[in-house]
């Protein structure tokens, strides 16, 4: 498990990191363990650092494949749209944001 990855989670701070051989800068939400047995991070690319999505969307990382990993001092305020802390990919979550009075998060 990776403690900088729940550190961010609970504080809502935004982490950078090398994926696929560019930087990723992301708000994190949920990290756990897939089905096939890999650690994953469920997290929202910033906007504007994508080309395929450039206002930013949901992204599943694997932990294994990412380098470089860096938490930073800017945060972010809520869970974005369509978060889903009972994400069914996950047999098992290490650490996730959890609901606040106010968050409007999907139920699916």
């Amino acid at each position: 498990m990776n403690l900088t990855i729940c550190e961010a989670i609970r504080a809502r701070k935004l982490l950078m990191f090398a994926y696929g051989d560019l930087m990723r800068i992301v708000e994190p939400h949920l990290y756990g363990v897939n089905a096939a047995g890999h650690e994953v991070l469920s997290a929202w690319l910033r906007p504007g650092l994508s080309r395929a999505d450039p206002g930013g969307w949901w992204r599943t990382y694997r932990v294994d494949e990412i380098s470089a990993l860096r938490l930073l001092d800017e945060s972010f305020d809520a869970p974005r749209e369509g978060y889903n802390p009972n994400d069914a990919r996950m047999v098992r979550v290490h650490c996730g944001i959890e609901r606040e009075e106010g968050d409007t998060m999907s139920e699916e």
